[in-house]
């Protein structure tokens, strides 16, 4: 997730998203739009996501291992998850699978490298979090 980039016009601060950050929140909320058919969840919930990224070409040496790698690399893992969030948002008008990011109540997210047969994607899993005599459940 970019930072707000920040202009004046007529005297007045106006803050927007840079275009690579808004091309891929369009691109993660039509993919969602096409796949998550369900009503938006109501009351709290979780999220669990896995960012695979491309493997860079440092590790595809035969002594490499073939699976997927821990990415402790910029960009950080909570830029990418407030991307994320936000794309699972959608509008205020036309909300995707939820109604607001502040219904996020738990969060387990992973940053790879992808597998050396494996594309770069994300794995995301959205759940309601039930209470379970009065404490809250994780499902």
């Amino acid at each position: 997730m970019g930072r707000p980039r920040i202009t004046t016009r007529g005297g007045f601060a106006r803050a927007y998203t840079d275009k690579k950050t808004r091309a891929w929140l369009d691109m993660a909320s039509t993919i969602i739009r096409a796949n998550h058919r369900a009503e938006p969840f109501d009351g709290a919930v979780g999220v669990r996501a896995c960012f695979v990224h491309k493997r860079p070409k440092r590790l595809l040496r035969k002594r490499d291992p073939d699976t997927r790698l821990y990415r402790p690399h910029r960009c950080d893992i909570d830029n990418t998850l407030k991307a994320l969030l936000d794309s699972l948002q959608g509008t205020k008008d036309n909300p995707l699978v939820f109604y607001d990011d502040a219904q996020v109540c738990y969060v387990e997210c992973y940053d790879l490298f992808a597998a050396r047969d494996e594309s770069p994607h994300v794995e995301v899993e959205v759940f309601p979090l039930i209470e379970y005599n009065g404490k809250a459940a994780v499902t």
